[in-house]
């Protein structure tokens, strides 16, 4: 079963997560030293949104959103037989766009040249209903 890793764009840098990680524990301890409460739910939900994770895949049946907490995972998953049009974003760089349309919802996953290829492929052989179209 062929299973393509979409590239994620948005990922956060390194600097980003550290200096999330210590704002989230100075608003725990500023919680705990004075009567403002409301700040250690904020450094919580902070300190939630460093190590949660998120890949995005395209594999035969379609496209599939893993997030990952700790111990709870949860899977979208779009089928192709569900998707009804593909928008092929300009190539620049090494990475090109492919925006998935499903009723009235879209996502946008990027994957190297090669690759987009290959995803057509593999739309095209469960949907040969699949509407694609070049967008720039």
């Amino acid at each position: 079963m062929a299973k393509i890793k979409a590239y994620d764009d948005k990922a956060l840098r390194k600097s980003t997560r550290v200096a999330a990680v210590i704002a989230g524990i100075a608003l725990i301890a500023l919680s705990i030293c004075s009567s403002v409460k409301y700040s250690a739910i904020i450094g919580v939900v902070l300190l939630l949104a460093v190590v949660f994770g998120k890949e995005t895949y395209a594999t035969e049946e379609g496209i599939s959103v893993e997030y990952d907490f700790f111990v709870f995972k949860h899977v979208i998953h779009w089928g192709f037989e569900e998707i009804t049009d593909i928008h092929l974003e300009g190539k620049r760089g090494s990475y090109q766009g492919m925006h998935f349309l499903k009723d009235v919802m879209t996502r946008r996953l990027l994957f190297s040249r090669d690759e987009v290829d290959q995803v057509l492929q593999m739309a095209k052989s469960r949907n040969s209903a699949i509407h694609v179209e070049n967008i720039d």
